[in-house]
């Protein structure tokens, strides 16, 4: 065991605090890799199938930030369900998000999360909204029919070797991990995921790997939606062992 000054301690556990409904992360130990008591693997895969990158892939693409975004203790989770509508699987999604498979115009997904109204939007303001690219991925997923489509990990070749901070590793977080780590929750003692300077600080704290990775010693980030892919964690880890560069 060792000792820790009072500002880290504040930092580590600030990091992953329960406003998206999970537990603050405490080190017990050195962290791994993603072996020994962490699981390196990802769960992104599927029965051998390769990954088609013109089709949407709801567990690897979509469910990851309406989990972040959405799926929140107050709004859409299991116990909040607000309006009735639970937005944490596939099954809840297709059953309460009033998602019609290949009509946009009667999907009340898209209507919510396109609308102008600040009183209907959805995420509503003081929420980090979806970026473009997110509702243009939930627009191509319900034209392609709403499907739970499953592939291998990866979407395409994995180039876990050059990696950039922004070209890689934030938009990894930005759709995984921002929904809940964001400027706003920051004012409530969360490093906000969403700044450099965020992501360096749990970075060299070695919270960001530990968490990813479900090292045994850590709560588990994401917490509910899929663990990143395998891709995802390489990159991750090699930006990370590389010196957390703003490159």
């Amino acid at each position: 065991m060792f000792l820790l000054n009072g500002t880290l301690l504040v930092l580590m556990l600030s990091v992953f605090m329960p406003g998206c409904k999970h537990e603050p992360l405490v080190p017990l130990g050195n962290i791994d890799d993603g072996g020994g008591n962490g699981n390196g693997g990802g769960n992104g895969g599927g029965n051998g199938l390769s990954c088609d990158p013109d089709s949407i892939y709801f567990q690897q693409q979509i469910l990851p930030f309406l989990v972040a975004s959405c799926a929140k203790s107050g709004c859409h989770d299991a116990a909040s369900a607000q309006d009735g509508v639970i937005l944490t699987s596939y099954s809840t999604v297709m059953n309460t998000g009033g998602v019609t498979p290949y009509n946009l115009g009667d999907s009340d997904l898209w209507e919510v999360i396109t609308e102008t109204d600040p009183d209907k939007i959805m995420p509503p303001p003081g929420e980090t909204p979806l970026t473009q690219t997110q509702i243009n991925m939930i627009a191509q997923w319900i034209n392609q029919g709403a499907k739970d489509l499953v592939c291998d990990d990866g979407l395409g070749p994995c180039d876990s070797t050059n990696v950039s901070f922004l070209n890689m590793v934030k938009p990894i977080l930005q759709n995984k991990c921002v929904g809940c780590h964001n400027n706003s929750t920051a004012s409530n003692g969360f490093v906000a995921l969403s700044t450099y300077a965020g992501v360096q600080a749990v970075a060299q704290s070695g919270q960001l790997v530990g968490a990813i990775t479900h090292n045994a010693n850590y709560s588990a980030m994401p917490p509910s939606g899929p663990m990143l892919s395998t891709c995802e964690l390489a990159k991750i880890k090699h930006w990370v062992s590389e010196g957390i560069q703003n490159n």
